[in-house]
């Protein structure tokens, strides 16, 4: 396994952090579109259900004048029919958009899922770099001090002294 230097390590944390939180929004995105689809949708059936209603309130209306009655009655049981199957049928539109928003759901949480492992991966290693920078510190403190000491250690010579013995 190659092992790359700290600065690219965190380099490519962040590109991967950037793609993980444009799936989010995304994701997001896609699920509000979901979301608004079935709103739609039920207002749909809200509508169709209301027009049903007022149909049927209005079967037993007398018909129009020179019109047979039984033919008006006819054409609006019909009506009244059509319109339960428009909301039968965006019933089911609306199961199939309800799954469709349960799957954005699913994806949504997968991304930010993602998402907060690579936060989490990215946090830690710049928790290391952090480590790294103080040790790195801490090491050249501790050499710079061994070098004083050296220094202090070191018998000054004197005019009189030639470094040798007796």
């Amino acid at each position: 396994m190659k092992r790359f230097p700290l600065q690219q390590l965190i380099q490519l944390r962040e590109h991967r952090l950037e793609k993980a939180r444009q799936l989010v929004l995304q994701r997001q995105r896609e699920r509000q579109q979901c979301e608004l689809a079935c709103t739609r949708i039920e207002e749909e059936i809200a509508m169709l259900d209301a027009e049903k209603g007022e149909q049927r309130q209005r079967l037993l209306d007398p018909p129009p004048p020179g019109v047979d009655w039984s033919s008006v009655l006819a054409q609006r049981e019909a009506h009244i029919e059509l319109l339960g199957l428009q909301a039968v049928a965006a019933r089911e539109r609306l199961k199939q958009a309800q799954e469709k928003l349960r799957e954005a759901d699913n994806a949504l949480r997968e991304a930010r899922e993602a998402f907060f492992r690579a936060k989490a991966r990215q946090d830690a290693l710049e928790k290391r770099k952090a480590v790294w920078r103080s040790e790195m510190l801490a090491q050249e403190l501790r050499l710079e001090e061994a070098a004083n000491a050296d220094l202090l250690t070191v018998r000054p010579l004197t005019a009189g002294d030639n470094g040798g013995g007796p």
